[in-house]
């Protein structure tokens, strides 16, 4: 029974370099990166200054974080 726990086990666990090679991963590292700027307030030290601005890169940044943290890197077929 031990033997097929570990095999489930190995066999579902992602690893760190196929994390690394998925787009996707790197497209939730880019908005989280756009989050944590403009939660600092870097645009704004650069000379964007709007409201809506805020706007657009936090739900654009959040978006791209969720899509990151939901995809399966292992399957190539689906999300």
């Amino acid at each position: 029974m031990d033997g097929n726990k570990k095999e489930t086990a190995t066999a579902t666990t992602v690893s760190v370099k196929d994390r690394l090679k998925s787009w996707a991963v790197w497209t939730s590292v880019f908005g989280a990166l756009a989050v944590i700027l403009n939660a600092f307030g870097v645009f704004e030290k650069i000379g964007i200054d709007s409201t809506t601005f805020d706007t657009i890169i936090n739900s654009v940044g959040s978006v791209l974080i969720a899509f990151g943290i939901l995809n399966n890197p292992t399957d190539k077929t689906a999300f």
